[in-house]
Parts: structure tokens; sequence; C-alpha cells
């Protein structure tokens, strides 16, 4: 797995009120990368101790720039990288998913996401968007939410020029353009819309544990419906103290008592429950 070395570019990195500098910070993603490189020199020289304490320092390192407000893509994408070779697969689907926002045309993040993916004990189902629909909506895809104010702001700008212009010269040619204009306006509008909404409003997490039961009730006192594993994503619909409410995205295999090797019939219900929040990371 690659890693990648970042700059200081202002538009992904924000530091507010960090207990360290932007060049301690910078310092401090030096070293870990440089831990990482480390380990996987270890793993290759099967000196897997070694490897393991280097790979937890570099996660201590980069979990402690995020923590101090300073969130780059590609810091979330090298943490994946570490916890992945540390087999905790939970937390690197978290990371990569977190990279994702800043990140969504990275081919090598795309890559190692699915090489973990395949990795985790669940099967998940079918749920990611159709190409045909990621064909024809390109841009709410490609573009990440800094992106796309960066377009709608733009857009804006044009269109009031045009209609400033238009009041002045009263060109024909000038109003045809200013419908243009204002169509990929309120596209982008729309599409910052719903990308707000989809990061901000829907709150999705992924299981960090090894393996957790989803209950039918938020308690230990409610009976076990159904076991989740590791690296397994679910939505989040609610909360009740020490306990979210799911969806999970995985096949759900009948309880005892049930046909042997058969799966409960899909619907949201089924694979709806309980899970304690100190196993779920959320996105």
């Amino acid at each position: 797995m690659r890693i990648a070395f970042c700059g200081s570019s202002k538009s992904e990195i924000r530091n507010p009120k960090s207990e360290i500098s932007k060049d301690e910070a910078i310092k401090l993603f030096t070293s870990a990368n440089e831990n990482y490189l480390q380990a996987a020199k270890c793993i290759a020289a099967k000196n897997n101790q070694e490897a393991d304490l280097k790979l937890k320092e570099a996660a201590t390192q980069y979990e402690t720039i995020l923590a101090n407000g300073f969130m780059h893509g590609q810091i979330y994408y090298n943490l994946g990288n570490t916890y992945y070779r540390r087999g905790e697969l939970g937390k690197a689907v978290l990371n990569y998913r977190k990279a994702q926002r800043l990140m969504p045309r990275n081919a090598d993040l795309a890559a190692n996401l699915k090489l973990v993916k395949n990795s985790i004990e669940d099967k998940e189902l079918p749920n990611e968007i159709p190409v045909v629909l990621r064909r024809i909506f390109f841009w709410f895809f490609l573009l990440n939410g800094k992106e796309l104010i960066v377009a709608a702001v733009s857009l804006y700008v044009v269109f009031m020029t045009l209609v400033f212009f238009l009041i002045i010269l009263k060109y024909g040619w000038l109003r045809r353009l200013m419908i243009g204009f204002s169509a990929g306006l309120f596209i982008a509008v729309v599409s910052l819309g719903i990308k707000i909404h989809s990061e901000q409003g829907v709150s999705r997490g992924v299981i960090i544990t090894t393996k957790c039961q989803v209950r039918y009730g938020p308690g230990e006192e409610y009976e076990p419906k159904f076991e989740i594993h590791n690296g397994a994503e679910c939505l989040i619909e609610g909360e009740k103290d020490d306990w979210y409410n799911v969806y999970v995205y995985v096949g759900v295999k009948q309880e005892a008592g049930s046909k042997p090797g058969a799966e409960e019939k899909v619907g949201k219900d089924v694979r709806k429950g309980w899970l304690q929040k100190k196993d779920v990371g959320v996105i």
C-alpha cells in the first residue's frame, strides 16, 4: 500500500485552536510516514513485533494531527493504510471513508478501500451507486463539498456579471447565455445541498471491533439479533444513551431454528438493531 505525502494546502488543512502549529503538524506527519515505511521494511524482513510497534507509533502520530484540527485527506488515507497493516480492518475502512470525502478522485484510495472491503468477514449487500448514474451526474461524484461550493460561487459570479451586461448592452445572445448559466447554477446548488445532506445530515458508521452483537433494544438485557464483524458499514438512524440504532449493509443469517444456511428476507426491519457506541466509528 502506497502512502501519501501531503503539503500544506489551505483548502484541505484546517487548524481551529490547535495545540500544535502547522509546522509541528507537518513534522509529525513526516515522522509518521517514516515510521510506516520502516514498519513495511520490518514486515518484509518478517520482524513482525518491531513492525507492529512502528505502526502503532505511526497511528498515534496521525491521530494526534487529526485531533488537533488538521484534517487532510492524505492523513486519513495514510492512517487507513496503517490500520490495515495492523489488521484493524474497521478502522482502516473508517479512515478511508473519511479520506474519500476530501479526495473523491484518488485512484489509490479507491483501490485500497476495495481491497479492504474484500477482506472483511461479512458479505455486504450491493449498495453502490449504479455506474450509469455516476456517469450522468459525474460532477457530484468527482467533486467534494468544498469544490462544489467553489463551482456554485463561480457560476453565481458569472451569472450576475451577465445580468449586469444584459441590462447595459441588451444583447439577445447574452439572455440565452444567462439562461444556460442559470441552469448550471441551479444544478450546482442542488448538488451541493444533496452533498451536504449526505455527509452531514445522514450519519454512517463502521464496526471497529472484532465482532459485536446487534440487539433488539438499547441495552445488554435485550437479546442479540445477529452478529456483525470488523469493517462492516451501517447507517445510524438514532441513538439512546450509549447505543446506536443502526441499519447494516450486510447479509443477515437466520437465527437458530431456521433452515440452516438460509438468509432472512431482505427488509429494513431485518437488518435494523442496536449497537453499543464503542463498537462503531462514525464516518
